[in-house]
């Protein structure tokens, strides 16, 4: 995955509670193969409240109005990401180009997909997420700064808000590491571990 330091970009603000992984990729999406790198499920995002039965963008939706479209932060009401475990969801977020989401609350198991694909889910008390939507409604377009190694949220009025993050999944963010890639960092070891049991164990089937 990218690593992630400093955003600063367009925020949207989805001020709507309890958008569940059931809504952010809706299961008949589900069926499509996702190719890492290819933003397979950007279209699928939300897509039954970005559009109507017809396929069509409803026009009064936030994320289809011109100066939102371009997010890559979104600012989410509570208990964004509750309800299945699908990680999905969190392939959704990040195809369709957002990196961070500041929000009062999110699903326990949807945080863990995010933080395991470079998405940033900053929790903030929702006061602070209150005023964020105040700003980004009075001024749409306007850009928030989302500062992992800080772990500061800046707003478009300059006010810095600080967020929570557990320091072993702020070092992966920063380093663009998931699980697999905590394990190669290690690669030398394991190889030299599995050719000395072989040489102890000659015996075993060759992995080739």
């Amino acid at each position: 995955m990218k690593p992630f330091t400093t955003l600063t970009a367009v925020a949207a603000p989805l001020d709507i509670a309890k958008i569940d992984t059931g809504v952010m990729l809706p299961g008949r999406f589900m069926r499509i193969r996702r190719i890492p790198g290819v933003a397979d499920y950007a279209n699928a995002f939300v897509h039954d409240l970005r559009f109507d039965e017809k396929d069509r963008p409803r026009a009064d939706f936030v994320l289809n109005l011109a100066p939102y479209r371009d997010a890559a932060i979104l600012v989410t009401g509570m208990d964004f990401g509750c309800g299945s475990s699908r990680e999905g969801a969190a392939y959704a977020v990040l195809d369709f180009g957002v990196r961070a989401l500041i929000g009062p609350s999110f699903g326990d198991v949807f945080v863990g997909n995010c933080l395991q694909n470079g998405i940033v889910p900053a929790v903030l008390p929702i006061a602070a997420v209150r005023e964020l939507w105040r700003q980004l409604k009075q001024t749409p377009g306007a850009q928030i700064t989302v500062d992992l190694p800080n772990q500061t949220v800046i707003a478009p009025d300059r006010t810095r808000y600080e967020f929570a993050i557990d320091a072993t999944r702020k070092e992966r963010l920063l380093k663009g590491l998931d699980d697999v890639g905590v394990t190669l960092e290690h690669l030398p070891q394991i190889e030299a571990f599995e050719q000395a049991y072989r040489q102890r164990k000659p015996w075993l089937a060759s992995r080739n």
